[in-house]
């Protein structure tokens, strides 16, 4: 894919130089062919508030700068707390992006990741915590909309057992996601760890991220 958009470059740079030049649909064509787009939404499940780092990733550099200030996405998110969306263009041909957080207050305990994306990832990017272990994790967004129910995945920052309607049907994994349960009551079915979960700021229909730790319920947000 990488070499057929050079090629395509190079013959429609030809093409223009050797004509009266190029329309603008063929360049608006072109531009767009050449530069993707991923989306990210960032959850703290951290015990302060932090930021949340963006930067594309070179071979030579590394993660050199990425907690540079302009490379600052999501300032200050609060504990417990979720960005707004934040879109990220970047060239097809350079499609990887340094991930970091840190502390918002000290500019200490800093974390980072990195990946390779594809055009129109949605991703959710959760910093979270284990006793004294801190961690980045992304997922994919999803959904799984149904009529008159509550639809949610659970992230979960250790093993937990999942109840439904008073029988267990799951155990969390550490640092890991469930597929989705469905509920018919907001405030009475979901308990985790022997916690009651109340999802009753949601709606029924729509698709939820549950973030939880052993306490029960500290994120919710819509896929």
């Amino acid at each position: 894919m990488i070499k057929n958009s050079g090629k395509v470059a190079l013959i429609v740079s030809a093409l223009c130089f050797g004509t009266i030049g190029c329309s603008d649909s063929i360049t608006d064509d072109l531009d767009d062919a050449l530069t993707h787009e991923a989306e990210f939404s960032f959850i703290n499940a951290m015990d302060y508030s932090v930021d949340f780092h963006l930067q594309k990733r070179t071979i030579t550099a590394g993660s050199s700068g990425l907690f540079d200030s302009k490379n600052r996405v999501a300032g200050n998110v609060q504990v417990n707390g979720y960005s707004s969306e934040y879109n990220y263009d970047f060239p097809a041909v350079m499609n990887m992006v340094n991930i970091g957080m840190r502390s918002a207050m000290s500019s200490q305990n800093e974390v980072k990741m990195h990946t390779t994306l594809s055009d129109d990832d949605e991703h959710w990017v959760i910093a979270w915590q284990n006793g004294v272990e801190k961690h980045i994790t992304l997922l994919k967004k999803k959904e799984r909309d149904n009529a008159n129910t509550f639809n949610v995945r659970i992230f979960a920052n250790g093993v937990y057992p999942v109840t439904l309607k008073g029988s267990q049907v799951m155990t969390t994994e550490r640092g890991k996601v469930s597929d989705f349960l469905t509920l018919d009551n907001c405030a009475l079915d979901l308990t985790i760890n022997g916690r009651a979960i109340d999802l009753c700021t949601g709606d029924f229909g729509e698709s939820y991220l549950l973030v939880v730790n052993s306490d029960g319920k500290q994120v919710l947000v819509e896929e």
